[in-house]
Formats: C-alpha cells, structure tokens, sequence
C-alpha cells in the first residue's frame, strides 16, 4: 500500500501493482476453499449430514438456501480469473476460459438436487470439464513458464508440485462425473442418496486442489520474484526452453 504523506518512488508503484496480482490470487484462493467447506458446514449443522449428491446442487437444494453463496462465489472466482493476467497469451487465454466457464457453472444450474423436476443440464457438465481442464493445462504448461527463475534447489519442488496439481485436476472431477454417471440412475431406482457423499467428496477435493495451485503458485513468485523482475524489465523469454529467464546484463559502455 502507497504510503499518504510520502511521494512514492518507482519502486513503491511496483510493489503497490505486485499486491493488487496478490491479492487476486489469494482471494482465489480463500473463496475456492470456503466453497465446498461452508456448504458442507451448513448441511450439516441444519440437515444432518450430506442429502445432495454434489456442490452445484446446492444451487438449488433446500429452496436455494446456499444458492448466493454458490453463484457469488463461482462468478468472483471466474471474474478474478478473467482480469488476472498470465506471463503469456496461451496461459491468459486458458484463465479467461477457466473464468468464462466458472461463471457459466454458476449461471447454468445443474438441475441435479434432490427433487428437482428437470432432467440434469449437460451444458452444466460441459463446462465444469471447461474449467477443470483449463486449470490443469495451465498446470501442465504455463506453470512451468516461471520454474528456471527459482533457486535450482526449489525447481523439483515446485515441478512436482504443478504436475501432481495437474494430475488431481484432471482425476478429482473425473472420477466424480464417472461415479454420478453411473451411481445416480441406480439411486433413482432404489429411491435413495447413499453413496452421494463420495461425489461430492471428490468434487471438493476437485475445487480445493484448485485453491492449492494458486496458493502454490503466489509461494513460488515470493521465492523467485518473477513479478517483480518483469516489471522492472529483467526477463526475457528463451524459445529454446520455452521459459522466462534472467535478461544478461547489459553491456558496459
């Protein structure tokens, strides 16, 4: 923050434009984790336990008693995601789908709580793999854009961080629209939610993983200060590695 009673310098301005990229990022990170944590709190405090076979449920669920919170949160995530730019246009790209689809799950309900009438939407199903899959290229590739800028000591670190990332990105989602695809038509026949828990478990486990790439990501440009050296003009981009690296200095005259 730009202290009021002094001019600030250019490096003040730097620092000030840095905690705005910061705090995007960790209110993507706060909102995400609150998601599936509070409607698990409120079912089970006022129903309880688990009855909804899924987090989008609740948009609908209880006569939309969780519905705000639900589309308010899907749509700041989505609109977070589409102002934050990337190191590169295939990584902003991918955030602005991500951000697009977010609001989209929001917008678009799944028809899936328990009573609901309609059959459930599969455009709601589209683009929650939109956002998923997204969100994991952008862990499989542009993550990476970034890693030769930290300590060769952090770099397997936060390879294997982005890649097992990736991977729970692709799999949490996955196997929850695998088992809903296949356990709700026999719910419907045995007029019964059991096993709905184990979607909504690896829903949840989809959205926190997403949190965690963020929160993993704002710790790898605290260690490399990736930001803050491209503000001041110190990388460039080497097409041999498809990296962003130290700039060599400049030439003495």
């Amino acid at each position: 923050m730009l202290h009021p009673l002094k001019t600030p310098t250019a490096d003040d301005l730097r620092r000030n434009m840095l905690g705005t990229y910061y705090l995007l990022r960790m209110g993507i990170v706060v909102i995400a984790a609150a998601l599936p944590t509070t409607v698990l709190i409120y079912t089970f405090v006022n129903h309880g336990g688990l009855e909804q076979g899924s987090i989008s449920a609740f948009y609908g669920a209880y006569g939309g008693a969780m519905r705000d919170w639900f589309v308010g949160s899907l749509s700041a995530i989505g609109a977070f995601l589409i102002l934050y730019k990337g190191f590169s246009f295939k990584e902003d790209m991918a955030l602005n789908v991500a951000g697009v689809s977010a609001i989209l799950i929001a917008m678009i309900p799944c028809d899936c709580w328990s009573g609901a009438a309609p059959p459930e939407n599969w455009l709601h199903t589209v683009f929650a793999v939109l956002f998923f899959g997204s969100m994991a290229y952008v862990c499989f590739t542009c993550a990476l854009q970034t890693i030769d800028l930290l300590p060769e000591k952090n770099q397997p670190r936060f390879r294997r961080a982005y890649f097992w990332i990736g991977v729970a990105l692709v799999a949490s989602p996955g196997t929850a629209l695998v088992l809903d695809t296949f356990l709700h038509p026999i719910q419907q026949a045995l007029q019964t939610t059991r096993g709905s828990g184990f979607v909504f478990a690896f829903e949840a486990v989809g959205v926190w993983v997403f949190a965690l790439y963020w929160f993993t990501k704002t710790q790898e440009y605290q260690i490399s200060s990736a930001e803050y050296e491209a503000l001041k003009g110190h990388l460039h981009y080497d097409e041999a590695t498809r990296t962003l690296k130290h700039a060599p200095p400049a030439p003495q005259t």
